[in-house]
């Protein structure tokens, strides 16, 4: 417990200075970049335990050029960045390699999961409200994170996927979303009172709205993380994180709601 507090507390606050200190764009730029390409390589070892396929290996070497291209770029270079990656583990594939399709299949969710997605927080970095946004979002997902942890341990009694992930209970899952949701309106009672340039101006049902939907759609991502190490009968994608196992497991439930976060808010 204690080596999982200290591992939290540095990501913490490694996270917060690269996010609000100005002038580390990119810092954290690489930083993500790095992040996103460990955990790329962790899912490869989960479709290919053995020999990863020259594909893979080919489509996490482009996982930080396509994250680099939103720092150096505008947003529609990261999606021409995207596609042209894409271009070039088809055109490997249909040429090249002779990996199989459901090679071609995997090395192209790499690109999309690990590399457009991630690239999208430095997209929105980019942005005067980006890092209170940002802080919202991580505030929501690891709060429910650690609600869902806390409860389940607790008074967790129902399982709520049990051929997926054994431990998860829906006591667990109720409590994460009440965790996200009491974050939230803590964050906006700091907006209102003392922080108004530095978090979204907006009404507390848009607070209270952004922790319900993102505790459910981060909790939806970790099942789905989970399905994936089932399948291979593995219980952490890595160990990079002392206490917290890698960086897939880390943020899976940050991967999976994102993009809705990005898109909709």
């Amino acid at each position: 417990m204690a080596e999982r507090i200290i591992t939290g507390l540095t990501l913490i606050t490694l996270t917060a200075i690269l996010l609000w200190v100005p002038g580390l764009r990119l810092f954290l730029t690489i930083f993500i970049g790095f992040l996103a390409t460990v955990a790329g390589y962790e899912f490869m070892k989960i479709l290919e335990s053995k020999n990863g396929s020259l594909l893979y290996y080919i489509s996490v070497a482009l996982i930080p050029v396509i994250t680099l291209s939103a720092f150096l770029g505008e947003f529609k270079h990261l999606h021409l960045t995207f596609i042209v990656s894409f271009g070039v583990i088809a055109v490997i594939y249909t040429f090249f390699s002779p990996a199989s399709i459901r090679n071609l299949l995997g090395s192209a969710f790499i690109l999309f999961y690990f590399a457009w997605v991630p690239a999208h927080l430095i997209v929105l970095h980019k942005e005067n409200s980006g890092p209170g946004l940002i802080t919202l979002f991580i505030i929501a997902v690891a709060l429910c994170d650690s609600g869902a942890y806390i409860v389940g341990k607790t008074i967790g009694r129902v399982r709520l996927a049990p051929t997926i992930s054994p431990n998860k209970t829906l006591e667990g899952a109720i409590g994460g979303v009440v965790f996200s949701i009491l974050g939230m309106i803590t964050l906006w009672l700091l907006h209102i009172c003392y922080l108004t340039d530095f978090f979204p101006k907006a009404s507390m049902f848009y607070y209270i709205k952004w922790g319900i939907i993102l505790a459910v759609l981060s909790q939806l991502g970790d099942l789905l993380e989970s399905r994936w190490k089932r399948e291979v009968g593995i219980k952490d994608s890595g160990s990079i994180f002392p206490g917290h196992g890698g960086v897939l497991d880390r943020c899976d439930g940050m991967l999976f709601s994102f993009p809705f976060f990005f898109y909709l808010h």
